[in-house]
């Protein structure tokens, strides 16, 4: 399996019309730093699809935290089985911050 990450990945040179297409379904190619990053997510299961068919490889995203704005994969977390959007480059909540706060004596004094 290969997980890419959102904001920025490379990909093995394709032919023009495979670039076409993945611009197409919503990636944006920046030539400067050579990285192909997601800029539209309308039609994301075909670009996974697309994209796994390059790759010749299964396709995952890193989802990013509404929290903390960390990117992490879906392979860890204890929802990965019933979540609907589970490899989709879409935002989550990280397993760090599901966990419960401990609140220490001082904290409890204020």
């Amino acid at each position: 399996m290969v997980i890419l990450n959102k904001k920025g990945f490379k990909l093995p040179r394709v032919e023009r019309e495979k670039f076409i297409l993945l611009i197409r379904l919503g990636l944006e190619y920046n030539g400067q730093d050579i990285l192909f990053s997601i800029k539209n997510y309308n039609n994301i299961n075909q670009l996974r699809d697309t994209l796994q068919d390059i790759l010749k490889s299964e396709v995952s995203f890193t989802q990013t935290c509404i929290i903390c704005s960390t990117d992490f994969g879906c392979s860890t977390c204890k929802y990965s089985e019933s979540c609907p959007t589970k490899d989709l480059p879409f935002s989550c909540v990280c397993n760090r911050c599901l966990q419960p706060k401990k609140v220490t004596q001082q904290q409890l004094l204020f």
